[in-house]
Order: C-alpha cells, then sequence, then structure tokens
C-alpha cells in the first residue's frame, strides 16, 4: 500500500496511514519528502528510532537532523540555522521539543513541503501511548495551514483513528488501512503455574533473537540471571538505566553477543530488529493495544514467530488490581488536585505555567498517601492537561559500586560521612557491585540521618574517586500547573472525561482478560477484531487453531495412553517429569493425561502429580 499513500501525499492530501508492526511506515514520508522541493518536519516520540533514521538517511547522502535531547541553547540555535540554510531535507524532533518558541520562529521561516507525524494515535486520549505534548502538534497546522499532514501508525482502534484525525485537524484525509494480520506470527496463550520453566523450554532451542516483558525493574533483573543461570544468554533493560547503557545493550542485543532481553515496557516503540523469534510475556499487559504493539517485534523478517503470553490465576488479580481497583475517581483527583497546590502553596486564582521540582515520594510520606493511586491520579491529571509531569516521573537515581568490597571499606576508613552513607547503601540494596541499581535518596536520608544535601554530596565525591559510577535523578520530576488554581472547578469541568477514561481503562482490561478466556476462537482473529479489521481468516498457528486442528487419531491415543500408564508404574510423577521421560508433545501427553483422568484410570494427588488409580 506504499504506493497508493505516496501517490496521496504528493498529491497534497492530508493522509492517514495504518499499517502493521514492520510495515515499511517511514518510506511512505520519505519518498514524497525527496521529490519535493523544501523539507520535511517529522514529529515522533522515540528517540532511538530518531537517531537510526537519520544515521540511516546519511549513510545515503540524504541530508537529516535530530535535536536530540541534552543539547544547550546555543547548540540548539547553531542546528536550526544550518537546517534553515543547509539545504536538509529532513528535521526529526520530538513533540517536547516543538514547544520551544525558537524552534518554531525557525520553522516558521522553512520551505515545509510535509509534516509527518510518527505514532500519531498518542495524540488522541483514548490512545494506549497518549502524550499530552502531542497536541501542541497543531502548531505546525497553524504555521504552515497548506502543508499536507501525514499521520502514521501500527495501533489504531476505530474510535481512536477517528480522535486522531480529529485532534490534527486534518482535512478530509484519505485513509490507507492495510491488514493487521500477521501470517508468519504465532499468537499462544497459556496457563503456566511455572513460566520460568516454560520460558526456558521456547528459548533452550531459539536460533535468533527474543523479547521477554516483565512488569517491573526488579523482575527484568532477576529473570535475566535465572535466564543465565540455565544457559540462556541474556541481559535486561528498563527505564531506570542510562540513556548510555540502554544503547549499549541495545547494540549487543542486535549484534547477538546475547539473545534474549528481558525488559520493563521502557523497551517499547522503535524498538526495530528483524531476526526476533520469540516474545514472551512473564504477566498480563494492560491492554490489547500494548500487547498488539509488543508482540509485534517478533517476525519483522517475515519467518516463523511466536508471540507467547503466559499468565496464572494470581496475573488476572492482579492486572484487575493494578489498572482497575485503583483509577483514580473525581473525588480522588480533587484531592490531589487541591493537595499539590498546598504543597507547592500555590494561592487560589494563580500558579498557571508555574514549574516547580516534584519529588513523589516525599509528596506521598508529607500526606501520607498510598503510592499507587497517587501515582496514577497524577498521570491522570497529566492525561487531562491540568498539570504537565516531566519525562522523568517515576526515575530513581542509579548507582554501581566500581571497585571490590574489600577496596570499598577501606575507602570508608578515611571519611566517616562517607562511611555511614555508604554501608547504609549496602545495606539496603543488595547486587549494588555487580549491576546498576535503583536507589532511593530519601530513603537513604532516612536511615543515616544525614540530609539530602549531605548524601548527594557524598555520592558526587565517590563519584570523583571513582568508587561508584551514577545517574543522579535529585527529583522525580519538574511539574507544572497548566491552569490557575480553582480546586473543585477546575475538576468539576473534566469530570465526564475523568468517568470516560475510567470506563475505557477498565473496558482495555476486560478485554485482555477475554482474549485470555477466549479458546474458541482464532487468536489473530481476535486481535484484528479488536482494531476493526472484521475479515480476516483463521491463521493455523496460533494455540487456539493449533488445538482445534491437533485431534490425534485413535490410535494413536491409545498408544500414547498405554506409555503414560507404563511410566507410572514407577511410581507418582508431574507432567512435566512425563514429558521428559517420553518423546511425545507435551500438548499432546496433557490430552491424554485429562482423557485418562476422566475414564478413572489415574488421578492427580495434591503435588500436582500423577497417579495409577
Amino acid at each position: 500500500m506504499q504506493e497508493e499513500i505516496i501517490n496521496s501525499v504528493m498529491n497534497g492530501k492530508d493522509t492517514v496511514a495504518l499499517l502493521p508492526t514492520g510495515g515499511g511506515k517511514s518510506l511512505c514520508f520519505q519518498v514524497p519528502a525527496l521529490a519535493m522541493e523544501g523539507i520535511c518536519i517529522v514529529v515522533s516520540p522515540l528517540v532511538a528510532l530518531m537517531g537510526d533514521q537519520v544515521n540511516a538517511l546519511g549513510e545515503r547522502g540524504i541530508k537529516a537532523l535530530n535535536l536530540k535531547g541534552g543539547i544547550s541553547f546555543d547548540e540548539l540555535n547553531t542546528l536550526l540555522d544550518n537546517t534553515l540554510y543547509g539545504n536538509y531535507k529532513f528535521l526529526y524532533l520530538s513533540p517536547e521539543r516543538l514547544q520551544q518558541e525558537i524552534v518554531q520562529n525557525y520553522i516558521k521561516q522553512m520551505n515545509v513541503n510535509l509534516i509527518a507525524v510518527d505514532e500519531a494515535h498518542c495524540i488522541s486520549q483514548w490512545g494506549n501511548d497518549f502524550r499530552p505534548a502531542y497536541k501542541n502538534i497543531t502548531l505546525l497546522r497553524e504555521i504552515h495551514p497548506l502543508v499536507p499532514i501525514i499521520a502514521l501508525t501500527a495501533t489504531a482502534t476505530p474510535e481512536v483513528l477517528e480522535d486522531t484525525i480529529s485532534e490534527l485537524k486534518m482535512e478530509l484525509p484519505a485513509v490507507f488501512r492495510n491488514s493487521f494480520v500477521r501470517e508468519n506470527l504465532s499468537y499462544q496463550v497459556f496457563k503456566e503455574e511455572d513460566k520460568l520453566y516454560k520460558t526456558e523450554q521456547l528459548l533452550k532451542t531459539n536460533k535468533g533473537s527474543a523479547i521477554v516483558y516483565v512488569r517491573s525493574r526488579k523482575s527484568s533483573i532477576e529473570i535475566s540471571e535465572q535466564l543465565n543461570s540455565l544457559g540462556i544468554s541474556a541481559s535486561f533493560y528498563h527505564g531506570g538505566i542510562s540513556t548510555k547503557e540502554k544503547a549499549q545493550k541495545l547494540q549487543s542485543w542486535r549484534s547477538g553477543t546475547f539473545s534474549t532481553m528481558v525488559a520493563t515496557n521502557a523497551f517499547g516503540m522503535g524498538i526495530d530488529h528483524p531476526n526476533v523469534r520469540y516474545v514472551i510475556h512473564l504477566q498480563i499487559p494492560e491492554s490489547l493495544e500494548s500487547y498488539f504493539q509488543e508482540a509485534g517485534r517478533a517476525g519483522r523478517d517475515g519467518e516463523y514467530a511466536a508471540a507467547v503470553l503466559l499468565y496464572n490465576v494470581y496475573d488476572k488479580i492482579y492486572v484487575k488490581q493494578q489498572y482497575v481497583e485503583s483509577l483514580p475517581t473525581t473525588s480522588d483527583l480533587k484531592k490531589i488536585y487541591r493537595t499539590l497546590n498546598n504543597y507547592f502553596q500555590i494561592p487560589y486564582g494563580e500558579g498557571e505555567f508555574t514549574k516547580h521540582n516534584f519529588d513523589f515520594s516525599e509528596f506521598c510520606k508529607t500526606y501520607n498517601l498510598n503510592t499507587l493511586p497517587t501515582y496514577n491520579a497524577l498521570n491522570s491529571l497529566d492525561r487531562l492537561s491540568i498539570i504537565q509531569l516531566s519525562q522523568e516521573f517515576g526515575r530513581k537515581s542509579i548507582v554501581q559500586f566500581l571497585i571490590s568490597s574489600e577496596e570499598v571499606l577501606l575507602y570508608f576508613e578515611k571519611d566517616v560521612t562517607a562511611s555511614v552513607v555508604g554501608k547504609t547503601i549496602l545495606r539496603i540494596y543488595g547486587g549494588i557491585f555487580e549491576m546498576p541499581t535503583a536507589i532511593n535518596l530519601d530513603v537513604i536520608t532516612s536511615k543515616t540521618g544525614q540530609s539530602i544535601e549531605t548524601v548527594i554530596a557524598v555520592l558526587k565525591k565517590m563519584e570523583r574517586d571513582h568508587v561508584v559510577e551514577m545517574a543522579l535523578q535529585i527529583t522525580d520530576a519538574t511539574l507544572t500547573f497548566l491552569v490557575p488554581r480553582e480546586d473543585e472547578k477546575t475538576i468539576n469541568v473534566i469530570s465526564r472525561e475523568i468517568e470516560a477514561l475510567n470506563r475505557k481503562k477498565t473496558a482495555q482490561v476486560d478485554s485482555v482478560l477475554n482474549y485470555i478466556a477466549n479458546t474458541k476462537t482464532c487468536r489473530s482473529v481476535q486481535l484484528v477484531s479488536y482494531f476493526g479489521e472484521t475479515t480476516a481468516s483463521k491463521c493455523g498457528i496460533c494455540s487456539v487453531c493449533k488445538t482445534q486442528n491437533s485431534m490425534l487419531p485413535n490410535r494413536e491415543i491409545e498408544h500414547l495412553a498405554k506409555k503414560i500408564l507404563a511410566v507410572l508404574e514407577s511410581g507418582d510423577l508431574s507432567s512435566r517429569e512425563i514429558s521428559e521421560k517420553l518423546t511425545f508433545a507435551e500438548a499432546d501427553i496433557l490430552k491424554v493425561l485429562r482423557l485418562l483422568i476422566d475414564a478413572d484410570k489415574i488421578k492427580i494427588n495434591p503435588k500436582k502429580q500423577y497417579y495409577l488409580n
């Protein structure tokens, strides 16, 4: 569908391209931008992908520039000057960067031929990856009203698509929707008590790369260690590691230095690696949007790949607790909003666009607030444009000791304060010698009785002395109030939106649980139907299709039943132990075990071991 999309853009039409993950979306704006006079503005939330695309264009002799984070005002001014006068074809920037007045002023002077909005669903508050900063993209339409916009995404329900078109102020856009069906991707769902064992079974014969998704930073580290102990080369990736380390880990994984990346959802959009044979989720995701996107990172080379979701009964309870039961009500948001204003001493009727350093744990501690509901409430206020939280929200300082424990103790002998702070860190955080570890400065302050300034000074001295390496996050975030303080009136205005968002989140979680529970309908059909595609056929390779297509002939059932009964004569065995003793497929063994139980030939004891009746 790339040619039709390109022609639509070349004809000056606003265009929407819904292509599956790995469907070649970038070509749809790069080709027309190169064919026309002027420069293409590319807005994307994907820092890593922007860098990759700029490098790839540069290798082909095409001038492209990326306004990445961490550059000074003078450097930004120079880069924009080069873009304006240096015959560049592409300017990549984040929606946050677009908010800067200097950037807007330079773009006004540019001969812009196309505005490309990547991951366009981020502008919709109904979208899974909603980013309030995306709302500012309409500035580009105001600056260059006659320039066509192309919106690109791989995940948009009909509701999100409609909202995206409206929010981007697109005028009668041509909408191109390719099938979301991935014929080479097998979607599999298994109920497993021992998820690690199942993961080991899947990965031990894996010849390509794999991603294992987990919910927490701690789990990413622990699971990667466990996989390495089982002979599967793995590393971990989460939002708390430094930008430099993220880039190093991504490069090592891509080059095959290790096969498996165990990651939180921080290993997110823009992870483009063709040779991923498995994407395994060890917990239930919060929505089918996020699951479809993460699962879609498997098999981008067109070869067979599997997206496997492993769950147990507790996971179903946990996903409800985390994403539904902790949703903030209108009353909750009123309380948190009023508390925030009191915390920062904002007078009534004031505070609009004031920016403050925000320490989340200190805020919760001051008012004795439960962290999970408070975290969700703040994110809701951010989503509804009452406040704006910087991208650092939720991060912690990262520290790793670089020298041996013996050398550390000798170092502490020379400095009493360093000894107090350092030994407290060592007592609280195990493994800090082996890997970068997230630490909570407030906890250390509390445990040592030292001021936060003293703790930071000690850590900085230890870094200068090459005792530790660290990425210091002194505040959780910066928080900006976007409206004047009016307490209840502020929240009353958005009460309907709060209720709608809560209904949407509840529906998303229910959709995931329904997907898991539905063992009658093809997994691929279930997923693409959720995104509005109603004509898909059975895939034939998912866990549902395989079960429906793999009824053993009676003769084979009898043969396998005899083998199982013979094995059980030696004593009680679990299904895993039976599988290890026989050469049959585990799925077939489990089916025949159920048939033998139904026939009263065998029984199962409290240890989940089978025995002869």
